[in-house]
Parts: C-alpha cells; structure tokens; sequence
C-alpha cells in the first residue's frame, strides 16, 4: 500500500508506541489524527509532527466511550475528508496481581479500554473503509502475550491482547478486500505503559500513583519504539495479518503449537470425514453467500 498522502488515526498517539508510529508516519507523508485520553500529550505530538510538512490535528478520546470516538471519526472526517489507515494503539495494563486477586474495577477497566476500546473504533471507522473505493488498513495492537506468553502477574491483561487477536482474525474475513487487517505483536517495549495507572477513569477507581519498579524494568530492557514503529509501517505496507518484532516470541508461539498438535494426537487424530464439523468452512460459505445476497439488493434497489 502507497501511504503518502494518506490519513492515519492514531490512538494512543501521545506516548510510546503511538508517538513513534506518529512520528514514523509523518516520516512516509502521511496525515495524521493524534488521539489519546492526556490532551496534552497529543497536543505535543501534533505540534512536533506539523513540522514535518504534513498535515496533523490532535483530539482526547477515551476510546472506551463510544461517544467520544464518533467525535474523533466525525473530526477526521471533516478534516481530511477521509481516513484510510487505523492504529488501534490505545491500551492500559493493572497494577500487577495474581489473577484470583484483580479487582472487578480493574478487569473493567482493561477490557473496556483494551478489548471494546478496539472494536469501538473498528465499529466507526470500518463502515467508512468498506464504503470507500481504495486501500485501507486497520492496525490492532495486541502483544507476544497473545501468541502464547501468559503475563504472570497480569491475567487479565493477557487475556485482553488475546480477545484483540480473536477479533482481529474474525474481521480480517468479514471485510472486504480492500480493507486490510493487521494485529501488531510486540513483546517487551520501552514505554511509560505503566503509568496508565495515573490516568485511569473515575469510573474504575480513579488514578493511581505507578509503581516506579515496573517503568524502570520496562525502560531498562523494552525495545526502543522506533524499532516497533519500523516494523508496524513494514508490515502496513505488505498487507500482513501478523506483524511481530521481537525475535525470541517464536519459541512461545512454538510451544503453544507443539502443546495443542500433542493434545490432538492424544484425544482428536483426525479421520476420514471429520471434516463434516468444520465450522469455519460453513461459517465462510453463509458469510459469503450472506454478503453476495446484500450486495445485489443494493445494486437492485
């Protein structure tokens, strides 16, 4: 895909992996919506970006409200006159805890940031990507932890980067080919991603002060964000549905693998018509068939 001259939103946009994807974007010429819940933050983003000879707004958003992210959509909209790419980058992490000891308040908070955050934003902007005759990519961030690293400390957060690879896969077949979807997959990144605590909503219990440990760890050993920012744009212009960047993540995915093909040896070896309950294979047909029948009623009516 030809990015110069495109839009991209960016949510998360004022820090880490959405700063440097920001950054990385102008650096193709591409036009870009600066969103994130720390006004200020986005602020600085689109004011440093506006001398890179594109153009930039910024926006708060708290994708968790489906409210605020139809402002943003509205906002790009009007703007740019359209969008052709979306980073769903906006993502909180708990205070570490075994997983029988997180809070209601906190598993709230992660999947309604993480996970409806995500399709929120997926729900207002594809509808717009199908209708429009060119390119298009949706950029779901997810993380290692979803190809087969458990996060010990932090089930919860697991389990939401997985829910993000799962919907991520369903609406890969769902839209049209001309809209693209990709899951990015980092492992350990040198973020201030723990300091989400300081901006959690009133809702979940307020802010919380960070723990200085954790951000001193993830800065000590993460990735820089460049480098996952380089590998995102690679895999945008490819079209891949599995963008991954740290190397040593495929020995989990490896594990993961080698665990299920045992268990099918063990209770499911396959046979001569088992394919008769291959679900997938229906559920593309109807999808299909389902797809074909409302476009032809369109052309009709």
């Amino acid at each position: 895909m030809e990015l110069r001259g495109t839009t991209a939103v960016v949510t998360g946009g004022g820090n880490g992996i959405g700063r440097a994807l920001c950054s990385a974007l102008a650096a193709e010429g591409v036009n870009i919506v600066v969103a994130d819940i720390d006004a200020n933050a986005a602020r600085s983003v689109s004011e440093e970006l506006r001398t890179r000879a594109i153009e930039t707004i910024d926006i708060k958003v708290d994708v968790s409200c489906v409210e605020s992210v139809h402002r943003m959509a509205e906002l790009a909209s009007a703007t740019f006159g359209g969008v052709e790419l979306l980073f769903n980058n906006a993502g909180v992490i708990p205070p570490a805890s075994a997983l029988i000891e997180t809070s209601v308040a906190d598993a709230e908070w992660i999947f309604n940031v993480n996970v409806l955050g995500t399709l929120n934003c997926i729900r207002e902007f594809a509808p717009r990507f199908q209708d429009a005759d060119r390119e298009a990519r949706i950029i779901n961030t997810a993380s290692e932890h979803a190809l087969g690293v458990p996060h010990v400390a932090s089930g919860v957060y697991t389990a939401s980067k997985h829910a993000i690879l799962g919907l991520s896969d369903v609406l890969r077949f769902e839209l049209p080919r001309h809209v693209r979807v990709s899951v990015l997959c980092p492992g350990i990144v040198a973020t201030s991603l723990w300091r989400a605590t300081e901006r959690r909503q009133s809702q979940y219990g307020g802010p919380l002060a960070s723990n200085p440990m954790a951000e001193e760890l993830m800065q000590g050993l993460g990735m820089p964000v460049e480098e996952v920012a380089t590998r995102a744009i690679a895999g945008v212009k490819r079209g891949d549905f599995y963008i991954v960047t740290h190397p040593h993540s495929v020995e989990y995915a490896e594990e993961r693998w080698h665990e299920i093909q045992q268990s099918f040896r063990t209770y499911a070896p396959r046979y001569s018509g088992d394919e008769r309950f291959n679900l997938k294979a229906l559920f593309m047909n109807a999808f299909k068939s389902s797809n074909d029948d409302s476009r032809r009623q369109q052309k009709e009516d």
